[in-house]
């Protein structure tokens, strides 16, 4: 499956490429911190558009996106497998809630469905990648 395109495609990543000794955290490694990143970045971008959402579907998409990120820069910081499949398993549970707050957010009409594609797909990879760090 194709990566789904940037959704901050008009603010370029000013990280600059590291040296193989680089100073970075161990979740700065991990494709799925960067799909929760842009997840987040989604979230935020529209969070006006998503407050008001029946059964508090907006903030809780904002919850779940941020505890996906979250939850993923911890597991990375974890020393013991089991521990740190487990919180990959919380980060990928956080992920499906969030797809499914996205979906409210669609059907109720804060976003088309073409506006939520990009954050979908996101989630879509991210829980892909989570199910892998989890075994």
């Amino acid at each position: 499956m194709p990566m789904p395109t940037t959704i901050t495609e008009h603010e370029p990543d000013t990280r600059q490429p590291m040296p193989a000794s680089d100073n970075r955290f161990p979740h700065e490694r991990l494709d799925a911190y960067a799909a929760a990143r842009q997840v987040v970045t989604f979230v935020a971008r529209h969070r006006t558009r998503l407050h008001g959402l029946p059964g508090e579907a907006g903030p809780q998409l904002e919850r779940a996106a941020v505890r996906a990120l979250l939850n993923v820069a911890e597991a990375a910081g974890r020393q013991g497998v089991r521990d740190r499949a487990r919180v990959f398993a919380i980060a990928r549970g956080e992920a499906c809630e969030a797809a499914a707050a996205l979906e409210v957010a669609v059907l109720f009409g804060a976003l088309s469905p073409v506006e939520a594609a990009p954050a979908r797909a996101w989630l879509v990879r991210l829980a892909q990648m989570l199910t892998r760090l989890a075994r």
